[in-house]
């Protein structure tokens, strides 16, 4: 064992505490974590970007993080929900308390007392029910150098990464640099020492006021200047050898809008490589005045695809006009497009309207639910993308027009052309460039989306998701998509009264009930068929990962391959038919 193991087993036994009983497995009243995670807010909020972008290789590595306050007390968790459950018997979760004094030698503990990065491997733990573990663990200090909390990173003993341990310290360094830039007026990087092995080592980094006094370090500049450098005046020779200003608040109004221009639109989020796939296309679309055709069901954000075309192309300072063709009248279809003369018709407006086309100027006219346009208003739509102007309805004038035209529909519109409800000319107009936006069901990042939304909608306060919660919305099959997952998420962020949802709070029972109904005339399906099916869809929502797919159906991994030689599912990635 290592001098901190030996030390952390010698405290424990000077503790009284008998490595063969029980450990302590209180947790901490509802409430109390309620006050403890509004106490560690900035921690949590720095961290939580942080643990997302971690989640899927905890998932593929059957790991989990978690993150601890000053006081050893679990606030957050993310990761593999099977080793997640196996690590609650052990009370490794949110609300417990991992001090040395409650759980002997454990690499969160154990971190706090000696403030220095450790790993506690099986059998080093004080605790006999605990050696089945492996866990790494990183502090995390502030900008000022007080001790805020710990990163961990578990698995089974057997399962251990041989990178856990610089990934905890990693992850902690990162947030105590998030910390430093949301909190510094300015923040600078002091050129790197010059000493064999410090081209790999991270930047020294210094926090400054408005006076350019240092009032925070991180790790790397505590080491070069030590922490008597707090509160002296960045000496100017120090900048004029090489500093580089990181952040300036003084110019932060125009970084930010300078920057928006320039990133992905970040409403669409996600993972999943066929939703990435679909956003690539739409991000690349944006810098052409090809007509977009996006296909989806509804419910999966296709105004919002449309949205991030807008906005991330040169158009963007123009209007973005969005129209729901299914929800105007024959009758009015061509008047709300291409406007009207004052005096046109019974009830219009005496001074005439501009139509949408005209309204949209040079920038973008969206046409929701194209594919439920009667033939009527098909046939003029049709004229107006061909010849390029648009004759208000009751006017002889016809007027140019300049807006790019983005278009989706639910429908499978080859099918409605066969069927003679759409034209085929209008259809290849509109099909310049293609996107299938994919239905929710077919993504393999449903719970990223879900905390994403969760985040949204709880306006950046910590909110998680349980582990149950998390199991429960991947049983269901979403028929709505992300509408549907965005409703069911408000209300139970609604109904949630602490910092977790649980999964009583994720209400689909009417939704589910609504679905059968919908299928109650199908024929019911054989028990083959349904299996076959079932697995395909576990092989879809664990990204084609076999280990993680027998997890989700509950079958070992020999019998899952067995089945899928049976039913000829050679290729787990290219499931196109569910």
């Amino acid at each position: 064992m290592s001098t901190i193991v030996q030390q952390s087993w010698k405290r424990c036994q000077e503790s009284s505490l008998k490595a063969t009983e029980k450990a302590n497995d209180q947790i901490i009243s509802s409430r109390r974590i309620k006050e403890i995670i509004q106490e560690n807010h900035p921690l949590i909020r720095e961290s939580f970007p942080l643990f997302t972008k971690l989640a899927p290789f905890l998932l593929s590595t059957e790991h989990i993080a978690l993150l601890s306050d000053q006081d050893g007390n679990i606030i957050h968790t993310v990761g593999d929900p099977v080793f997640a459950n196996q690590a609650q018997k052990v009370q490794l979760q949110i609300g417990a308390n991992w001090t040395e004094n409650n759980k002997g030698t454990n690499a969160i503990g154990t971190a706090l007392i000696a403030q220095q990065p450790i790993q506690i491997q099986g059998e080093q733990h004080y605790f006999l029910e605990n050696r089945f573990l492996t866990c790494s663990a990183a502090p995390i200090f502030s900008p000022t150098g007080e001790l805020l909390g710990v990163i961990d990173i578990s698995t089974r003993k057997e399962y251990s990464h041989p990178f856990a341990l610089t990934i905890a310290c990693m992850i902690a360094e990162a947030v105590q640099n998030r910390l430093m830039l949301a909190e510094a007026e300015r923040v600078i990087a002091l050129p790197r020492p010059l000493s064999p092995g410090s081209a790999g080592l991270s930047l020294p980094l210094v926090g400054l006021d408005r006076d350019d006094r240092i009032v925070s370090l991180n790790e790397m500049a505590k080491k070069q200047l030590g922490m008597g450098a707090l509160g002296t005046t960045l000496q100017p020779e120090v900048e004029r050898t090489g500093a580089n200003n990181i952040q300036d608040r003084r110019k932060r109004v125009w970084s930010m809008s300078a920057s928006s221009q320039a990133m992905p639109y970040p409403r669409l989020a996600g993972s999943c490589p066929i939703f990435l796939q679909a956003k690539k296309l739409g991000q690349k679309a944006a810098h052409v005045d090809f007509p977009v055709l996006l296909n989806g069901e509804s419910g999966t954000g296709k105004e919002l695809f449309a949205q991030m075309i807008h906005e991330t192309g040169p158009r963007s300072g123009e209007p973005f006009i969005a129209v729901n063709c299914s929800s105007i009248s024959e009758n009015l279809i061509e008047s709300e497009l291409f406007g009207y003369e004052g005096g046109a018709f019974t009830g219009a407006n005496r001074e005439g309207r501009v139509g949408k086309f005209e309204a949209a100027k040079h920038g973008t006219i969206f046409l929701d639910e194209i594919g439920d346009m009667s033939l009527r208003a098909q046939a003029a739509l049709l004229r107006v993308l061909q010849e390029k102007v648009v004759t208000p309805v009751g006017s002889n004038q016809s007027r140019p027009i300049h807006a790019r035209v983005i278009a989706a529909t639910h429908r499978n519109l080859p099918e409605e052309i066969k069927a003679g409800r759409f034209r085929a000319d209008l259809y290849y107009r509109l099909k310049g460039v293609s996107i299938q936006v994919p239905p929710l069901h077919k993504r393999t990042d449903l719970i990223q989306l879900a905390e994403h939304l969760i985040q949204k909608i709880a306006g950046g306060e910590p909110l998680f998701l349980s582990n149950e919660a998390k199991l429960k919305l991947q049983s269901h099959s979403w028929p709505g998509n992300v509408r549907e997952l965005q409703g069911v998420l408000m209300q139970a962020c609604f109904l949630s009264e602490t910092y977790e949802i649980a999964a009583e709070h994720i209400q689909l029972e009417g939704l589910v009930e609504a679905a059968l109904y919908q299928e109650a005339e199908q024929v019911v399906p054989s028990l083959r068929e349904t299996e076959l099916h079932a697995i395909k869809n576990a092989l879809y929502m664990s990204g084609g990962n076999v280990s993680q797919a027998a997890k989700l159906l509950q079958i070992g991994r020999n019998t899952l391959y067995r089945k899928m030689a049976e039913y000829h599912i050679t290729s787990p990635m290219n499931q196109g038919d569910l």
